[in-house]
Order: C-alpha cells, then sequence, then structure tokens
C-alpha cells in the first residue's frame, strides 16, 4: 500500500511537476491538493496545464482551499501525515509551521525556511547526514518536521562540487548562471513568449545560492551544521531559455589535479540514494560529456530510456547534472553544468529527499 501524501499549491509550474511525479509514483499516492480560493472545488483536469508534457492521468481529485488553521483537520480527516510545499514564500512561512505544529512531516520547495537553524536544507546526494536535524524537530513539534530541498540554481552547482570538494579541496568559488523563465514562473514565461524579451536582473540570488552552497557542503557536528570555509563570488541573470539552468564555474583547489582525475571522479560518482536504489535517484547523478550542452537534450538527463524520457513515468528522467567543458590548470578548475530546474531543482529533488528519508525510517 502506498502512503498517502498532500500537496500544498495546485496551478504553478512547480506544483504540476509534483503533480506529474506523483502520478505514477511507486510509494506515494497523491490524495489531496490545496490551492487557492480561485481554484477551489476545482478537478486537477479543469486547471490550465502549463508543462510542455501531456497531462498524465491523476485521481479525480478536486482542489481544497481552506484557512490555514483548518489545514491540520483537514490532513486528519484524510489521515495524511505526509505533505509536499510548493508554496510562494510567504505563504510557506506562515503555513509549513502550523503542520509542524500539527505533527505532519513537510517537504517544501519554498525558501521560507531553508535556513532556520534546525531545518535540514538537503541534496540526497551530497549531504544526506544533514536529516540527523529531523530528530531536534520533531521532538518538539509533536513529532512533526519541515525538511527543505535547495534553490533551483543550487544543484548544478553543489552536486559536482561534493566528490571535487572532498578529494582536493576548495579555496575560492567562482559562479555565473543562466537561469530559464521557468525558474521564475508561469507568468515570466508568458510574458516572455509575448514580448519576446526579459529582463536579466535576478535581485537577491547571488546571496542565496552562496549561503545554500556552504550550508550543504558543510559538516554536521551532531548539534548543528558547521558551514564549509571558502570565499564565493555569485553572479546570476536570466535567459531566453524555458527549461534548464546553465552554470559556469571556476574553482580554486587546495590540491593540484588532472582534467583525467576530475572526469573520473565526477562520473563515477554516487552515494546513499544510488545505494538504496530509490524510484527518483538516477544511475548516475553526475553525467560528465565532451561535447557542448544542449538543454533540448539534456533536460532529461538521468532518464532510463532517451527515446521516452516521459517524466510522468521515468521518475530519474531530468534527475542528473550534466557537465562539459572540463578544464585544468593546476589547482584551478573550470566547468559547465546544468540541470533542469523544474525537476532536479525543485520538484524532483523535494521528492528525492522525501523518498530518502521514507526510506530511512525518519519519518516515524
Amino acid at each position: 500500500m502506498r502512503e498517502k501524501v498532500a500537496l500544498l499549491g495546485s496551478s504553478g509550474i512547480v506544483s504540476q511537476r509534483f503533480q506529474q511525479r506523483l502520478a505514477n509514483h511507486p510509494w506515494f499516492e497523491l490524495s489531496a491538493v490545496f490551492g487557492t480560493k480561485e481554484n477551489a472545488g476545482k478537478s486537477l483536469d479543469e486547471l490550465t496545464w502549463k508543462l510542455p508534457e501531456s497531462r498524465p492521468e491523476l485521481s479525480n481529485l478536486a482542489v481544497i482551499s481552506c484557512p490555514a488553521s483548518d489545514l491540520n483537520f483537514e490532513l486528519e480527516k484524510l489521515n495524511i501525515q505526509l505533505v509536499f510545499s510548493a508554496l510562494p514564500s510567504a505563504e510557506a512561512e506562515e503555513i509549513e509551521p502550523i503542520l509542524r505544529q500539527g505533527g505532519k512531516h513537510v517537504f517544501s520547495n519554498s525558501a521560507a525556511h531553508r535556513m532556520d537553524i534546525d531545518v535540514p536544507l538537503v541534496i540526497p546526494e551530497i549531504n544526506p547526514d544533514h536529516l540527523a536535524l529531523l530528530g531536534g524537530q520533531k521532538s518538539t513539534n509533536h513529532g512533526g518536521s519541515i525538511t527543505c530541498s535547495t534553490n533551483c540554481t543550487v544543484m548544478p552547482i553543489a552536486i559536482p562540487l561534493k566528490p571535487i570538494a572532498k578529494q582536493f579541496g576548495i579555496k575560492s568559488l567562482e559562479v555565473q548562471s543562466e537561469q530559464s523563465l521557468s525558474g521564475g514562473g508561469w507568468q515570466m514565461m508568458a510574458s516572455a513568449k509575448k514580448t519576446g524579451e526579459v529582463s536579466p536582473e535576478i535581485l537577491g540570488e547571488d546571496a542565496k545560492i552562496a549561503e545554500e552552497v556552504l550550508l550543504l557542503l558543510g559538516e554536521f557536528n551532531g548539534n548543528d551544521v558547521t558551514l564549509a570555509k571558502f570565499s564565493t563570488d555569485i553572479s546570476c541573470r536570466r535567459v531566453m531559455r524555458n527549461f534548464g539552468h546553465l552554470v559556469k564555474v571556476k574553482v580554486e583547489l587546495s590540491k593540484t589535479t588532472t582534467e583525467e582525475e576530475i572526469f573520473t571522479l565526477l562520473n563515477n560518482f554516487t552515494s546513499i540514494p544510488q545505494q538504496l536504489a530509490l524510484p527518483s535517484a538516477p544511475s548516475q547523478p553526475i553525467i560528465v560529456i565532451n561535447s557542448t550542452i544542449q538543454p533540448s537534450i539534456h533536460q532529461w538527463a538521468g532518464a532510463e530510456s532517451i527515446t521516452n524520457p516521459d517524466p510522468a513515468f521515468d521518475l530519474r528522467s531530468g534527475m542528473a547534472v550534466v557537465v562539459s567543458d572540463l578544464q585544468v590548470t593546476d589547482n584551478h578548475l573550470s566547468f559547465n553544468a546544468f540541470s533542469e530546474n523544474t525537476i532536479r531543482g525543485a520538484a524532483g529533488g523535494c521528492l528525492l529527499l522525501a523518498e530518502l528519508a521514507f526510506k530511512q525510517g525518519l519519518l516515524i
């Protein structure tokens, strides 16, 4: 029997990615969707589908809208303990702690609580030990918890950096991002399509990426996380591409290395999600290529079938990071990396995180 889960958010790009990936999930059954008053009572198939892939077959659920204070009551009626959040930050700031206090386990794609000292911010392949922070939360919140996935642009940065940092150490990090329209939401995509242009500025994004990378690559010391100690220089811009974030990374290492060593290290990297064969875990989380990154192709990296990378059936589709243009000179490394921001960087990464916690028995 599958675990019943709820989704906060009904019609946004990320919430529909969650719907897509839960449609055929082997462990989790989407049993309730909460949304705005405007969507209340509408079945999911009545809402405008905003993803380029066809709408998957979903249970005939009607969107529930209720005051935040009634959420726990509605979830208790449905016997649901596990909740995925695709809420905007302002709503998540209020609602997620209410659910936690009600004993629910919230897996959030929102930025609202990512930097809270007692909330684990986790990419399953690189810092699964940070999930130990859940113990403190559960002891003071009637067994409930909040666990956060990362900023979408952090994925193609932090995942390749993890094995590099462990093997060679990092002195400094420089990143330039080229972020897709979907990272700004459906309205940005629609506006850009209409006008043919978009502002390149992404306010505050550089600081968010820097603090999250240092936290993710930090060490859990038994009570909290000691941040990684290297300097960062991050710059971000929006580009006219619908899906997928590209980052250009330069790293000063503590030790010298070669391109061959880095290529082998990244291409052979696996971690706990692969060992546990989690449903959303790509067999190869980092794919190093010797050609130019092609977003329309590489957005499905990790798929079991290249000819049919349907993310509604293949949960590994879009879950790998693609690395190209490796260059090494002594202790200076540069590379480009790409990942699908609404899958690995949002709904897919959050779902994989829940799979890991569920498999490890942390949601009891």
